[in-house]
């Protein structure tokens, strides 16, 4: 509690006394989901590559001063989001870039969306690209809200991670420009070499309500393999606090994606698992979550770039059919190339200039 009370003020320091030119990533997860956590530890990665001489502020509905009023959660988190907006409309400059964390802000369910669109309102005149996203709207009134807010804003440059989410974009934000972009943590694939030996099936499966399959289900799947190393995990590390995160962000998450390098194949739902897995260079097969985020997702791995080391499967049996094979398969050495960083990413700055 106190870490986080501390934190949520060092930001807003910083902001009042620094000079320096600031991105400012709107968003960014506290949580422990290391999906999340990959991007965030990209993009800052992507900021200093790009704009070297900016200072990075991390900026989100602040948690800290929960703890001050007993227990009213959404008063207490209103009033530190209104003061950050408030201390950043004194010392804004011209040249200050937002940029949107990349996810799945865009849907009914999470609130992210909100903060994109109060930015747009506050400073409609500093540029705002907003990373890669999922967009997955149903309701009407929130529909009609963030069209109308994108309608009026000049300077947002929104990033869509799969064809569905680009064609819907399309229809509702018909003046801002769009582009078709990978999920940032792409970048990473083919940069890294591991040397680990390979045994097994990892299941890198998602707990929550997006789960498609259910754990039985799972559990069955896995039984099929017989007594072959085998294990099942999440991307989201529960009990890892974000002041572990933020002392050893990189550090964690490497570990996770040399843990997937020691095995043959790994079975996932889970799209920072399909990344990982790319990253790790071992053969992957992609199962259903409850929408079109893996089913679209997989569609950016062509096959004659990556060949058989990310395959989608539209069932179960499916999945262990593709799996077997790769499992099976004598020793064989995956190396993917750095296509998504070279192609994509290391251009990025060009196409937003």
């Amino acid at each position: 509690m106190f870490y986080e009370f501390r934190f949520y003020w060092e930001r807003i320091f910083r902001m009042l006394f620094s000079t320096r030119n600031k991105v400012y990533v709107l968003c960014h997860p506290t949580h422990p989901n290391l999906g999340d956590q990959a991007q965030l530890m990209c993009t800052d990665n992507w900021i200093k590559n790009n704009y070297p001489k900016y200072q990075i502020v991390h900026l989100g509905f602040f948690k800290p001063t929960l703890y001050l009023i007993n227990g009213n959660r959404s008063i207490v988190t209103e009033f530190s989001y209104r003061i950050t907006l408030s201390v950043l409309r004194l010392i804004i400059r011209k040249k200050d870039i937002f940029i949107g964390h990349s996810g799945y802000f865009m849907v009914d369910h999470h609130n992210g969306y909100k903060m994109f669109t109060d930015i747009m309102r506050y400073f409609p005149n500093n540029k705002m690209v907003i990373f890669p996203q999922t967009i997955n709207f149903h309701t009407p009134v929130i529909i009609d809200f963030v069209v109308a807010n994108f309608a009026k804003n000049k300077n947002t440059i929104l990033m869509c991670r799969d064809d569905v989410s680009f064609r819907k974009a399309q229809k509702m934000f018909p003046v801002t420009p769009l582009l078709l972009y990978p999920d940032i943590v792409t970048s990473l694939i083919g940069t890294r070499r591991y040397n680990n030996k390979r045994e097994g099936v990892l299941f890198c499966m998602r707990d929550d309500i997006e789960a498609y399959y259910s754990s039985i289900d799972i559990d069955a799947l896995m039984e099929r393999f017989g007594n072959v190393r085998k294990e099942k995990i999440d991307t989201t590390i529960k009990g890892l606090t974000t002041k572990e995160l933020d002392n050893n962000r990189a550090g964690i998450i490497n570990d996770v994606i040399d843990s997937f390098s020691t095995y043959k194949v790994v079975i996932t739902d889970r799209y920072h698992g399909t990344i990982f897995s790319a990253i790790a260079s071992t053969p992957v097969v992609v199962i259903s979550s409850t929408d079109h985020k893996l089913s679209s997702g997989v569609k950016w791995f062509p096959k004659e770039v990556f060949g058989d080391a990310v395959q989608y499967a539209q069932s179960l049996d499916e999945a262990y059919e593709k799996a077997l094979p790769l499992l099976n398969a004598a020793d064989r050495s995956y190396e993917n190339p750095s296509y998504f960083k070279d192609k994509y990413w290391d251009k990025l700055k060009e196409i937003l200039a």
